[in-house]
């Protein structure tokens, strides 16, 4: 049987863009989610099943109830972690904060991890994510580093924009079966210093960490990239194989 895979869903407050499509009031808010998490999840044998943003905090039984219907979380990317998670003030370089996703996804993360069992996948956004949750830092704005942005939207989004080199003793390279990637880019937002219990397993070439993976996994299904495999899956059976590897880990 398909296992049922939870994908965390963008919230947005401005409805300006949805009104000009001739759908909603411009002032409305949304819940959201690209269409290639969905697909990719199908396309690798699994249901997908988004999870709402539930704002009420007093409603956390709601979010475990739907934890309940699940095999396993995927955490989508999308708004930026607020800094003042991972102890930092903002730089004024983050985009749009949503403070009620990261209040549910950093409540959702710890429940997963510390009381059940089950598969978690982290992309972009979602390694962020799971780094900062666990007490880790983030870099702000890759580019006041010096660096190159990782923003690539020049690129088709299935297509590689850069390289990543995997440490071979690494979950990511069982699965890619390869110590080089061709990946894609849309961020500017990065693991910084790692959480304690998490290691990095990917790194670009100007030396941003692109992969994590817990230190000690056991069985467990711990990946997380800041790339987007779910944009490449279709035409990338390498990056189909992250996702495979996810959905099949949520079977057992």
């Amino acid at each position: 049987m398909e296992p049922i895979i939870g994908i965390t869903a963008n919230y947005m407050f401005d409805g300006s863009a949805e009104y000009a499509e001739g759908i909603g009031a411009p002032d409305q808010e949304w819940q959201l989610l690209a269409d290639d998490y969905i697909t990719s999840v199908k396309r690798a044998g699994g249901i997908p099943l988004i999870l709402p943003v539930i704002k009420e905090e007093g409603d956390r039984a709601v979010t475990l109830r739907l934890l309940d219907c699940v095999d396993g979380i995927l955490f989508s990317g999308g708004s930026d972690v607020d800094p003042l998670r991972f102890g930092a003030v903002t730089t004024g370089k983050t985009g749009n904060l949503i403070p009620e996703r990261d209040e549910q996804e950093f409540f959702l993360f710890r429940h997963v991890l510390e009381k059940t069992s089950k598969p978690m996948l982290g992309i972009c956004r979602g390694a962020q994510l799971f780094n900062a949750a666990m007490g880790g830092t983030l870099i702000q704005h890759i580019p006041d580093l010096g660096l190159a942005p990782h923003t690539l939207p020049m690129y088709p989004r299935a297509q590689t924009s850069h390289w990543v080199t995997i440490a071979p003793d690494s979950r990511l390279s069982r699965i890619v079966g390869t110590d080089r990637l061709g990946v894609n880019s849309f961020h500017h937002m990065a693991v910084e210093q790692c959480a304690p219990g998490i290691r990095a397993v990917a790194w670009s070439e100007d030396g941003i960490i692109e992969a994590i993976e817990l230190e000690h996994p056991g069985d467990r299904f711990f990946l997380a990239v800041q790339w987007h495999p779910e944009m490449m899956a279709e035409k990338n059976a390498v990056q189909k194989n992250i996702l495979t590897a996810f959905v099949d880990s949520c079977k057992g």
